[in-house]
Order: structure tokens, then C-alpha cells, then sequence
């Protein structure tokens, strides 16, 4: 009697567990555990992108990108303008050496403070002006010592000065930048 109750105790456990745990879903799905990165990230349909051109208004970028060409050298009535400035003239070629404007016509002069010595007085740096003269083609050297010259004649004291022939640039110290600008315009550059 009790093997039959046995036997049909687990008959029905065999039938309920068969009901609610069916072995033939668990064969074809692939456990999470096994590829997760397959159950992760979507399967793709497509391979190829879509592109879509979409018109632009480019004007008003256009406007603030910086100017390709440069402009044509301003015609006035007199020279030199009422800010000091005047024109690049033919005599400027005729040196053994060329300094080149900026693109906004103006002559490449640059102004530099630089910490010099201790003053041991007041315990506090001195600070020293340069100018520096750079785009000068051709004859560096001939530039500066022509510069130079010019300056100490002006100035009445001698001047110190640097020369950089790689790159073209020419450091004064101790001269205003007014005479190295008339200077240079005196020789049509």
C-alpha cells in the first residue's frame, strides 16, 4: 500500500513539474549567462547609415572667419595720415634688405617689458622696454646696423640690439618705438 501511494505521489509531482517547468522552452533559449553581451545590445537590421544633407545658412559664420585676402592699401589725400601712418613706397626696394608689413598694412613692431636687474636701493626690479622689428628680408645685419646708427644719432646715447637671422627679427632696447617707426618710414617701408 504504500509503494501505491508512492508511486502516485510522485506521478503527480511528475506531471505538475513537467506542467510548470517545461525542459523543451529552457533547450532553445540561450541562457543569459553564457553571451551576455548578445542579450545586451540590440541586434542590428541595418548596416548602412542614412545621410541626410540639411541646407545651411553659412553667411553669418562667413562673416567671422578671418579675411583671405588682403585688402587693397587705403587711398588718402595727404601723407603721412593723421595717425602717423603712410604707404609703402618704391625706395623701400631698392635696400639690400625689405621689412614686410602686416596684412593690415601696418609696419611689424612689437613692444616687450622685460624684468631687468635688481635695483638694490629700493630692493624692487627695474623693468626694461623692447622693440621688436620683425618680417625684415634680405640683410639682417645691414637693417641693424642702419637702424642702430640712425637711433644713437637721434637718441645721442648708444642703443643695444639683438639680431635673429633665422627668424628674421630685430630686438632694440632702450629706443622709443616712434623712431624706430620713423625710420622705417623714411626708408619707404
Amino acid at each position: 500500500m504504500l509503494n501505491s501511494t508512492m508511486r502516485s505521489l510522485v506521478s503527480r509531482t511528475a506531471c505538475r513539474s513537467q506542467s510548470y517547468f517545461s525542459t523543451s522552452s529552457v533547450k532553445n533559449i540561450e541562457k543569459l549567462w553564457e553571451n551576455p553581451w548578445k542579450h545586451a545590445i540590440p541586434e542590428k537590421t541595418k548596416t548602412f547609415a542614412t545621410v541626410e544633407e540639411v541646407p545651411v545658412d553659412w553667411s553669418f559664420v562667413e562673416r567671422l572667419m578671418p579675411i583671405e585676402v588682403v585688402p587693397e592699401v587705403p587711398k588718402h589725400d595727404s601723407y603721412p595720415t593723421p595717425s602717423g601712418w603712410t604707404p609703402p613706397t618704391a625706395a623701400g626696394k631698392s635696400h639690400s634688405y625689405y621689412v614686410r608689413r602686416r596684412p593690415d598694412h601696418l609696419l611689424p613692431l612689437y613692444l616687450e617689458r622685460k624684468r631687468d636687474l635688481l635695483n638694490e636701493k629700493t630692493l624692487d626690479f627695474d623693468y626694461v622696454e623692447l622693440v621688436t622689428v620683425r618680417n625684415v628680408d634680405g640683410d639682417v645685419f645691414a637693417c641693424e646696423h642702419d637702424l642702430r646708427s640712425y637711433l644713437e644719432e637721434q637718441l645721442g646715447h648708444s642703443v643695444a640690439s639683438h639680431v635673429d637671422e633665422l627668424k628674421g627679427r630685430i630686438k632694440i632696447k632702450g629706443a622709443p618705438r616712434l623712431l624706430i617707426e620713423q625710420f622705417l618710414y623714411s626708408k619707404g617701408f
